[in-house]
């Protein structure tokens, strides 16, 4: 009788030993371990990060460097370089005053090199026509027309 009595008090004090927060407090100790982060910096200047609450995180330098997290991989962007070819593009607006025309124009112009450019463009040659009144009365408004002559940054997703 005394052992069975001895086993018991020992069950019950493995199954309630603890303090009830202590447990807890164990528990999520252990799960915040298992998480993590990596990143890694890329040739291009920028850096790609993961983050894992499993705990499975790597990253690597091939193929222009990558991570990954729980088996999701992201690579690196490449970078960039002024391509060969070039573009002019023109665009003209009309507002109150030669100054609200030229930023007018250039607001289009530059929209429509970055729709033709996505990772941007360089070596950006911007010629303007002179400010011209639109109707015989200075009162009618002023015309700007801008052209830019540029090349592309490539690859498209370049950084």
């Amino acid at each position: 009788m005394r052992s069975v009595l001895a086993v018991m008090v020992l069950a019950l004090s493995a199954c309630a030993g603890g303090v009830e927060g202590e447990d807890a407090a164990a528990l999520g100790t252990s799960e915040s371990a298992l998480s993590c982060d990596v990143t890694q910096a890329c040739a291009s200047g920028v850096s790609v990060t993961c983050s894992s609450v499993s705990g499975v995180c790597t990253s690597g330098a091939d193929n222009g460097g990558w991570v990954e997290c729980d088996g999701a991989r992201t690579y690196c962007p490449p970078a960039c370089t002024c391509g060969t070819a070039r573009y002019t593009t023109t665009k003209s607006a009309q507002a109150a005053t030669c100054g609200l025309a030229f930023q007018h124009a250039l607001s289009l112009l530059n929209a429509a090199i970055l729709a033709k450019c996505p990772a941007g463009s360089c070596n950006r040659v911007e010629t303007s026509d002179e400010c011209t009144p639109v109707g015989p009365n200075r009162t009618d408004g002023f015309r700007q027309s801008l052209s830019m002559t540029y090349s592309c940054n490539e690859p498209a997703n370049c950084k």
